[in-house]
């Protein structure tokens, strides 16, 4: 792996793309594992070599000690006791899982259960406390269990298991509201209405602009300049996710339009517009869906199709496999 230094020390390749990325972060230092690379040695980020030499060894073994003294490529050793590593993957998994999991009734990938991932998750933060920036991070994560269905034999012993560590640090886990999952509404076609469509098309939604779970991450929002009444209108719709709940707009061109749940259960919205608006070249006809107390609209990213059509293929092949989180094996 080779090892570079600018502000911080890097190992490895550090994934390019967010949503791509299963994170960590201890003390002094982050990990990052690519889950399309299927790699088992992460890429890391030393901000504080001092901090993060008390646990690197356990992640990159005889390695750890070249990294911080300076080389600038080292060989990991196939050989050793992997288990904290093992274990630091687990947590990053989750993570990532909680952050863009792409939930998706359009693409087949189901929406996880937060109960089992909160649960899991609890569990996985205590096995790596150690190395961990955040002294409270177990009592964090165990403050944000809630109850599970023990009729499943894995569940059962998850929850036995969150109990005994709730127990050793004296933690009252509460009922939280779990998002309901009869939220997942689907409608079919796209906008309606009685009036003439001049012109009308489709964008991707940038995952990195919505909260996770709040739209399809398959399904496209769609667009439509309609002719009513001697006005044009903007009008735009979108699939909701799992959990649809924050607000969400959209903005095509200049023009902003403000989305709400509508009776169907999809998020729609319309504004007038120009006329205009209606000579606007193909290039030009790009509607950005966003969150605006999450993130602001950004020009779109050419290579994310590709990229997302290639994570939602990974989260399906996750479901019920072997090597997956219970999180993921469970999804459904």
């Amino acid at each position: 792996m080779k090892v570079t230094r600018a502000s911080d020390l890097v190992v490895g390749d550090w994934p390019t793309s967010p949503e791509v990325v299963a994170l960590l972060e201890g003390s002094g230092a982050t990990l990052a594992w690519d889950v399309l690379a299927d790699a088992a040695v992460p890429a890391a980020r030393v901000h504080d070599p001092e901090r993060a030499s008390e646990w690197l060894w356990e992640v990159y073994g005889d390695a750890a000690e070249a990294i911080l003294g300076g080389a600038a490529e080292v060989d990991v050793p196939d050989g050793g006791d992997w288990r904290v590593r093992d274990a630091c993957r687990r947590v990053a998994q989750l993570n990532w899982a909680r952050a863009w999991w792409p939930a998706s009734v359009t693409a087949g990938v189901p929406a996880l259960d937060p109960a089992v991932l909160n649960a899991e998750r609890a569990v996985a933060v205590s096995t790596v406390e150690h190395l961990l920036d955040d002294p409270d991070a177990v009592e964090r994560a165990l403050a944000s269990v809630v109850a599970l269905d023990v009729s499943d034999p894995e569940l059962a012993a998850l929850a036995d298991r969150v109990a005994e560590l709730a127990e050793d640090y004296g933690v009252e886990p509460w009922p939280a509201e779990v998002p309901s999952k009869a939220g997942f509404a689907l409608a079919a076609g796209g906008v309606e209405g009685s009036a003439v469509t001049a012109l009308a098309g489709s964008s991707t939604v940038d995952w990195a602009l919505v909260p996770q779970g709040v739209v399809d991450a398959a399904a496209p929002a769609r667009w439509a300049l309609v002719r009513r009444q001697g006005s044009t209108v903007l009008e735009v719709s979108v699939v909701p996710g799992p959990t649809p709940g924050p607000r969400l707009a959209a903005r095509f061109g200049e023009v902003e339009v403000p989305l709400e749940i509508d009776a169907t259960g999809w998020f729609t919205g319309s504004a007038p517009v120009s006329a205009a608006v209606l000579l606007l070249p193909p290039d030009r006809r790009a509607l950005t869906v966003y969150a605006p107390d999450f993130a602001e609209p950004t020009a779109p990213d050419p290579d994310a199709g590709p990229r997302r059509a290639a994570i939602i293929s990974y989260a399906r092949s996750r479901i019920g496999s072997p090597t997956a989180t219970l999180t993921e094996r469970t999804a459904r």
